[in-house]
């Protein structure tokens, strides 16, 4: 399942976040498939864990566009030790 997402607009140079929900309990966890240069992972963490046993959780993703541009950002849903995602989710950045 691919899902398209709205488009993003940020700042150049300013950190920008990306919320994503997970299934960390059932070892679902979101990374990152399709990053462009121009844009740099500072942080990712679980920032809400659900006090439901394999329950949801939110994946938070810290971002920075070094440059003015637009660009694709794919994110992909899956087990670590499974080659093919369940879901995908594609973000459009337009950094200014």
């Amino acid at each position: 399942m691919s899902e398209k997402n709205a488009i993003r607009f940020v700042q150049a140079e300013q950190r920008f976040v990306i919320d994503l929900e997970a299934l960390p309990g059932a070892g679902y966890m979101w990374g990152i498939s399709q990053q462009p240069v121009e844009l740099e992972l500072l942080k990712q963490e679980v920032v809400s864990i659900s006090k439901a046993i394999g329950g949801p959780s939110t994946q938070r993703f810290t971002l920075v566009a070094h440059q003015s541009g637009n660009y694709d950002l794919v994110f992909e849903l899956k087990r670590k030790w499974e080659k093919d995602p369940v879901k995908t989710s594609e973000f459009s950045i337009q950094a200014k």
